[in-house]
Parts: C-alpha cells; structure tokens; sequence
C-alpha cells in the first residue's frame, strides 16, 4: 500500500537522521570532509553531502548508510562499492553523473534505497538493467531528473522493487513487456512536479503490464486524451493523480471514471485539469457519476475554475466518500449547494475561493481533441423542498431567536477549511444545523466584526480566525463552543476591544481552552482578570503586541506550560508576575518562558529582576537573542550582568542614603530651629483654635465685651499676697474683675485652655513678679501666652502690667520680661503705708483703664 511504502521510506530517513543527531560524530578516516557516526554496534553511517567531492571514496566494509548528494562527483567507477555488501542506503542526488559503468553497483546486493535523481544521466555502457542487476534487494529507486530525451529506463532486473520513480519523456513509448517481471511494483511516480514527464496519450496498453500498482502518480504529465480502457486493468489502484494535465478538462476523465469501478481507488487526484485563465466551468452529472460505484475515501477537485455544479451532482459521490478537496475555485450561490445535505463527507475544502493567480501562468499547449473523446450533457432534475433534504428537527424544534440566521451544514462533517477566501462580512448571531463539526479553519479573510453568538458548535476543539483584521468580539461571541481546545487569533486588531474587559467576559465559556494565540494583536494591556476561566490553559501567545507590562494572573492555570511575550514593549516583567511563574512551576515540570525582542533596561530599578532571571526554575528560551538596552549584553549571562549591577547599585545606594541622611539632619534642624524660635506663637495659636473651637472663647466686638478686667497671673507661693492684699484693694474696693486660676479656671479643663481663655478675656493681665514666678513653668507660659496674646490678638497694645513684690536684679530677669521692664510697663511694690496708699490707687487706675 503507498502510505505503507511511503512510511518505510522517510522512517529509513529518519533513523539516519536520529542516528546521526544522537551518537557521537567524527570525522572519517577515508576521508576527513565526510562525517561518520557508529550505529548499533559495528554499523557506520557516513555523511559527505555537500562536501565538494568529485571522486567517490572507498567505504569501510561495515557501512550501512551513505550520503553523497550535492557534490560534482561524474562518474560512479567500477567496483567502487564492491566492498560494501552491508550497505542498505545510498544517495548519490544532485550530482553531475551522466553515465553509468558496467560495474558501478556491483557488491550492493543487500542495497534497499538508491536515490539517483537530478544528475545527467543519459546512456550506460551496457543496458541499464544490466547495469542495476547487482541491486538484487533493491525496494526503493528514484532517477528522476536525467533525461531530456526518450532514454529507456529498463529496470527489469530489480524484481523486488517497489517505489520506482523515473522520468517519462517519450510520448509515444508505453511500459514494455519487460515491467511484467516486476510483481512487487506498487508505487511509480512519474509526476512532472519532481522530474521530466511528457505523456500525451494513455491507452489500455500503456501500464497493460502493471497490474499491480497501487499507487500511480501522473500530475504534470501534459497529458492531452486518456481512452477508455487504460485503468481499468489496474485493480489494485488505491491512488491516482492526474492534477495539472490542463488540457484534459471534465470531459477528458469521463474515461477515467468510468475504469475506476473496476480498481481498489481510494484516492483520486484530478486538480487544475483545466487552464488557469480559462473560462468558469461547471460539473456535471456525467463526468462523475460512475464513481457511485467505487469505494473512494478522498477526492480532490482543486483549482478548476468551478463555479458550480449541476443539480444532483453531489448525491452521485460515493457512501464511503470522507474527504472533499475543492479549493481555488471560484463557487457562487446557487440552487446546487441544496445537495451538500447529502453528502456524508467529515473534511471539506473549500479554500483559496477566487484567488489571484500569476499572470505569466502560461496555457499549456493542447493537442486537437481525440474523436474517441467522450461528451457528455445536463440531465434534468427537479429539486425537493430543502427541508426535506434535513433533518427538520435539527433546527425547527430548537427555541431560537428569530434574529438568528439558520446555516444547514452536512451533518457528518467534522473538518471545515475556509481559508484565505477573500470575504468581507461580519459575523451576525448564527445558529448551525445539528453537526459532528470539531476543527474551523477560516483564517486570512476579512470577518472584522465577530458579533455571534454562533450557537451549536458542541463538538468544536479547534477554530482558526487568524489574520481576518478583527477589531472587535462581543463577550457572547465563544458561547456556542464551549469545548473549543484551540483558538487562534493572532494577526487581528483585538487591542481596540480586549483592554476593556475587566471582568473577563469575552473568554468566560472557553474554560477547557489549552491553546490560546492572541499574538500580533497592537494589544497595549490587558487587564488582571481577562484569564480567569482558563483554568486549563497550557500554551499562551500574546507575541508581537504593544504590552508595557504583564500584570494579568496566571496563577490559576496550573497546566500552563508555553508562555509567549516575545517582541513587546517590556522593560521589566514587575514581581507580581514572577512570583506567579515561579508558583506555577510547583505544578509544571518545564515551564517555558519566551520574552526576546523586549527593550529590557539593565540598571538599578530592575535589578531584583535581573536577579530573578539568574534564580528561577522557569526554562527561559531565546535570552541568548534578548539584549540589555543599557548595558549592550545579551541576557543569557545573567548571572553576570545581576554582579555588575549588584557592585554599580550598592555603591549607587550607599551615595543616596548619605546624602538623604544629610537633607533630613539639615531639614530637621531648620525645623527644629523654626520651631523652637516661633515655639510660644505655635502653642499660643494652637491653644486659641483649640478654645475657639470648643467655645471657650468669644468674638470680642469692644472692650466692654471682657469677661475680666485682669487676669492675675502668679505662683502659688505667692497666694498669701495675692488674695489677702491685692484682690481686697483691687476688687472690693475698686469695683475691679479680677480672674485666678484657683477661683475662676472651669474645672475639668485642660489648664493650658484655662490660661489661654483667661487671658483672652482679660482686658489685662497682671504678673505678680518674684522668684517664685520666675521658678514655675505655668507662670512663664501665662507671661508668654499675655505677650502672644498682645501681639498677634491686641495689634501690639500693651496689656501685661508687671508688679514686682520682691527687689529682682536685671540678670535676674529673662529678656523678655526685662523688655517689658525697660519700657516702663511695670509697678514695684512699696511694702510702707504711705506708699500702700499710692500703690494700690496706681493699679485700680491702670486696671479701670
């Protein structure tokens, strides 16, 4: 089976390859340009593609595997392998080898694999099934791409072969007699898109004598007429290629069709059969219809210029049919698509609808048209109401809003591809007909308004609406497919919309996603809680946008294992998103970070990031590619760059912290120093907001607005004299106010309130001058309060009245009270009767005053 050839073949491939890349290389001692590898055990595979040899070494005798491709090697000599009897793989591709010697293979008799394409090869010394007869285990041959000319590629001789791919350039030659012997041949690749072929006619007797091919491929054969007949002795054919024959057209597979009930086709390839420029074509029922008949799985019917089909077409595919390719075409609306409801395909195509192709596409020349050419015409048909096609029950019984728009889609399908179509619409709300539909490809079309919902997509894991210049999705757009496992949605314009949603509306429903690409979005920001339902989310690409910073959580996807923030506008990625990380990898063995082409700043105010990069257990890929703007160093030597940084900001930190101490100490003493100089008016005005606010103290509106006509300020000590002497004169005999603190403070107060409040609603205030006031702190504060109280309530008038019951010395006295002494605003005390007399008449007039 050609799957089961093509399989062995790249697994042969591959194991060279993994081989190579595993163990350990070396140079060859034969030769030091090729590189050699040991594979299980004694086995050697030998690499000399590309090494510019032109004469073939001699290989050890344990060598397995060899590759010569791409060198100037002409000659392939005599015995040259005749010591290499392990050998199972040689490629000897795009050299310049344009004979073969008698000898040339001569020892490879356990050979499987010989590729030989693309070198000059053009004749043999002896017959070229002579020259292969040595290839006795040969399964895979590949000569394509030497002949330009009818060269007769006789390979009876490799009776085990299987996969025979060769050039085919005589158009008039069939496959002789000799092809008879080849009863393992079930692949041949004659296609024109890897070598040289020229077929202008198949007849019955072109592959008469290879009946057992299963796999044929005849794309780009320039194939003109193909009889009836010619496959139908193919049995075995499972695959079959006819794509870019552009002068066969419908009608020349008529033909074809009709053989392929008597083969095993599975897959058949007719794409482009009609010319690039040529005019819009229509299928008919005619051109298809003997394929009810066969068990085909896959056909493809790209790029043929279909713009429909006849009524009725679709319901003549065949039951087994899964696959439909119909891409590059150019479909309209029309009553055919009624048929589609019919079909029991999985896979559509139905991509690259009216694209643009080059206009240097030649035609291909045609020859005059065989007589034997079959037509064919329309048939009539008349077409059933199109719920009866449908299951109505799918759509009718379904309470659905009449602003829906109803989308009757076949019900097995699961595969849609709608790709690059050039369409310009917005998504309205949609509701599907009941579908089996898990994977949407609809990318590189212009869907720029996802507005939806599109509701009864239940089945749907995959969906693809990449590069459709989307600049807005309502948050019920995802609704209808709730076990969607991949989206992808990069290249739109989903910055203008996703910004705003704070509350993480717009992914809500998708709570099983695990694929999510929102790269190349022009996003500036997204907010904390856009991810909150994707609990389940493994790879997250947000590549390629304008993000200044990721501060969004992630916390919560403990299956997280991709993160993508390459090429944004990032100077540091901020803690909070870091611990979240290495949170995550509590969870998750090896997760991956990408954040190359970042503008990264390397300096002081990032350095705990820096720091994180050299510590972190999240594997950090490309750094060798991500530099430091500041410092011109790549990011894969963190640990460097954080001791640098680590030295520079330690001394950095040390000079700011000196000089901030020194700004503080200075700033402190010139507070300090303010405050200790206006100490009395801060305490003064504190105390007056204070008692005005409480109501303590009142507007004055004149001076018979005072409470008192004195407040006597004095120390206790001096009490006896006050209230035996001085109140007695002052108050009962002069009819003047007086207030004390022991008498008149309101009890329960503080006592700087009292004091303040007194002296506020004292016309004067006396100070009882002696050692004792001088000694008592409250006795200094009431003198200061009465000098604040003049200054900055009386506009300067002079209320304090001194009156000195002791004899005091100036050094005695602090200067603000020996200021008030020098300016005459004070009285001494007599202590004799005469004086007594003028004492007391003196105080009672400054009082009453």
């Amino acid at each position: 089976m050609f799957s089961t050839i093509i399989v062995n073949y790249f697994a042969i491939v591959l194991l060279i390859v993994h081989e190579m890349d595993c163990l350990e290389q070396f140079p060859c001692k034969f030769d030091s340009r090729c590189v050699c590898v040991y594979t299980k055990k004694t086995s050697l595979s030998v690499d000399c593609a590309g090494k510019n040899i032109t004469v073939i070494p001699l290989f050890p005798g344990n060598v397995k595997n060899v590759s010569l491709a791409n060198n100037r090697i002409q000659c392939v000599e005599n015995g040259v392998f005749k010591y290499n009897s392990h050998l199972l793989y040689l490629d000897l591709s795009n050299n310049k080898i344009y004979k073969l010697a008698l000898e040339s293979f001569q020892g490879l008799f356990n050979l499987q694999t010989l590729i030989i394409n693309s070198n000059n090869i053009t004749s043999t010394v002896s017959p070229l099934h002579v020259v292969l007869e040595p290839l006795i285990a040969l399964r895979y041959l590949d000569m394509k791409n030497n002949s330009h000319t009818g060269f007769a590629f006789n390979v009876s001789s490799l009776w085990n072969l299987e996969t025979l791919k060769i050039d085919f350039v005589d158009g008039n030659t069939h496959f002789g007699t000799e092809y008879k012997l080849l009863r393992n041949l079930t692949n041949l690749d004659l296609s024109g898109y890897s070598g040289r072929c020229l077929m202008k006619k198949l007849t019955p007797g072109t592959f008469q004598y290879l009946s057992n091919i299963q796999h044929l491929d005849l794309s780009k054969c320039r194939i003109n007429f193909i009889s009836s007949g010619a496959f139908k002795n193919l049995r075995y054919l499972e695959f079959l290629d006819l794509s870019d024959n552009r002068c066969l057209k419908f009608t020349g597979i008529v033909n074809v069709t009709n053989d392929l009930p008597s083969t095993s086709i599975k897959i058949l390839r007719i794409n482009k059969i009609h010319q690039t420029f040529a005019l819009n074509t229509e299928l008919l029922k005619c051109h298809i219809k003997n394929l009810f008949n066969t068990n085909i799985v896959e056909i493809h019917l790209d790029g043929n210029r279909l713009q429909k089909s006849e009524p009725g077409v679709l319901n003549l595919l065949p039951k087994t049919l899964k696959k439909v390719s119909i891409a590059d075409n150019q479909f309209t609306f029309g009553e055919y698509l009624l048929d589609m409801f019919s079909v029991s395909v999985n896979e559509v195509n139905i991509s690259y609808m009216g694209m643009s192709h080059y206009l240097q596409d030649k035609d291909e020349e045609c020859d005059a048209i065989h007589s034997d050419t079959s037509f064919c015409d329309r048939e009539p048909h008349i077409y059933r109401p199109i719920l009866n096609e449908i299951n109505k029950t799918d759509f009718l019984k379904t309470n659905v809003d009449d602003q829906f728009i109803p989308i009757f889609i076949p019900h097995q399908l699961k595969r849609f591809h709608f790709r690059q179509c050039k369409l310009r619409y917005y998504f309205p709300k949609i509701f599907l007909s009941n579908n089996l539909l898990e994977y949407i490809d609809a990318s590189f079309n212009t869907f720029y308004d996802w507005r939806g919902p599109i509701l009864s997509l239940k089945h749907l894991k995959f969906l693809d609406l990449s590069n459709n210049f989307c600049s807005n999705v309502s948050k019920l757009f995802f609704i209808g497919a709730p076990n969607l496992t991949t989206l992808l949605v990069q290249n739109n314009l989903l910055g203008f919309v996703l910004p705003d949603d704070h509350a993480g509306e717009t992914f809500a429903a998708l709570t099983i996603l695990e694929t999510l690409n929102l790269a190349d979005n022009r996003i500036p920001s997204l907010p904390v809680t856009i991810f909150k339902s994707q609990t389940n989310l493994r790879t997250l690409n947000l590549s390629g946008n304008m993000l200044e910073n990721v501060n969004f959580e992630i916390k919560h996807m403990t299956k997280l294992s991709y993160i993508d923030i390459s090429n944004n506008r990032l100077s540091i990625v901020e803690d909070s998103f870091t611990e979240q990380l290495d949170d995550l990898t509590k969870h998750v063995r090896h997760l991956t970070l990408i954040m190359s082409g970042n503008p990264i700043k390397c300096t002081c105010d990032s350095i705990d990031f820096i720091k994180w990069l050299t510590t972190t257990k999240v594997v950090l890929l490309n750094m060798f590619q991500q530099e430091c703007r500041s410092m011109k160093v790549h990011l894969n030597d963190s640990l460097t760059i954080y001791n640098q940084l680590k030295k520079k900001c330690s001394s950095y930190t040390t000079t700011i912290v000196a000089v901030a101490s020194w700004v503080v100490i200075f700033a402190l003493a010139i507070v300090g120093g303010l405050l200790y100089r206006y100490r009395w008016k801060i305490r003064y005005l504190y105390y007056m907001v204070k008692s005005k606010h409480q109501g303590y103290i009142k507007p004055m509106q004149d001076d018979n607005d005072y409470l008192y006509h004195a407040f006597i300020s004095y120390a206790d000590d001096d009490g006896t004299f006050v209230h035996s002497k001085f109140l007695k004169h002052v108050e009962e005999e002069g009819q003047i106010i007086c207030c004390v603190h022991k008498r008149d403070f309101t009890p329960g107060k503080e006592i700087a309130t009292n004091i303040t409040s007194a002296i506020h609603n004292s016309r004067k205030t006396v100070v009882i001058m002696s050692r004792n006031f001088l000694a008592s702190n409250w006795c200094l504060f009431e003198f200061n309060m009465a000098k604040m109280e003049s200054i900055y309530s009386r506009s300067n008038e002079n209320i304090i009245l001194l009156v000195f019951i002791e004899q005091l010395s100036s050094k005695d006295l602090p200067l603000n009270v020996l200021e008030l002494v020098q300016s005459k605003s004070y009285i001494e005390y007599p202590n004799d009767e005469y004086g007594d007399v003028v004492f007391w008449e003196k105080v009672k007039e400054t009082l009453s005053m």
